[in-house]
């Protein structure tokens, strides 16, 4: 008797194409689905993963909203389990961390704006709740060190101006650049900004450190208080 023919899902050709386009040229012309599509792949391998990631990003609205949804949520779209939701969790971290490891082998210049605002958008412009982060820069403005001091309203958090100063003293910092995002909004500051702002940079006069910048992040722009004039 003759030997069935092997069906072949129709989604192998297709998963094919995709890494073909991406060894050709990267992920220029993907759309935001497709690079989640082809993510998909390596974690979901006998399934169409094209509706699953077209539903993550009509939930979630963008690539970097679905990269920073949380956990349990993820998993409960259609299609993503908990290994799926945990893949998509270590790419996002992954970001964070490629960023922090490129910053602290000296890749990136936080004297270059662009450079400052890059680095600002993978590590907290992702975020779905207010975040500051700070970073702590010596003389050469090379980076000892960096951190989150917390999640929720960066503007009441009054105890900022204290735990950067006592932190700066502790990495023995000579300046200090600090961001925080604005998710779903508008960069321009509120008048809890401004004031948080200019209490950070007044406690780190006193011990002579200066506050290099502040930059606020929005989903597609930034604000930059150095470049506003408000620090000079």
């Amino acid at each position: 008797m003759p030997r069935e023919a092997k069906i072949i899902p129709c989604y192998h050709e297709h998963r094919k194409r995709l890494r073909r386009r991406f060894e050709k040229s990267g992920f220029r012309g993907f759309h935001d689905y497709e690079v989640l599509e082809l993510l998909l792949t390596y974690i979901i391998p006998r399934k169409d993963t094209k509706p699953t990631a077209k539903e993550l990003i009509k939930r979630f609205k963008h690539l970097p909203g679905v990269l920073s949804a949380d956990m349990r949520e993820l998993a409960q779209v259609n299609g993503i389990g908990p290994q799926a939701a945990k893949f998509l969790k270590i790419v996002d971290a992954f970001i964070g961390f490629y960023f922090d490891q490129k910053a602290l082998s000296r890749d990136i210049e936080f004297t270059q704006l662009s450079q400052v605002v890059e680095y600002f958008r993978a590590t907290v412009g992702r975020n779905l709740n207010e975040v500051m982060r700070v970073l702590y820069l010596n003389s050469q403005n090379r980076l000892i060190a960096a951190e989150n001091l917390s999640e929720g309203t960066v503007s009441q958090a009054v105890a900022f101006p204290r735990t950067i100063v006592e932190n700066a003293l502790k990495h023995h910092a000579t300046t200090i650049i600090i961001a925080h995002n604005h998710p779903g909004g508008l960069p321009e500051p509120s008048e809890n900004d401004n004031a948080i702002t200019q209490q950070i940079k007044n406690a780190l006069h006193t011990v002579n450190i200066t506050l290099q910048e502040h930059i606020i992040i929005a989903e597609d722009s930034f604000y930059s208080y150095r470049q506003s004039g408000i620090l000079d």
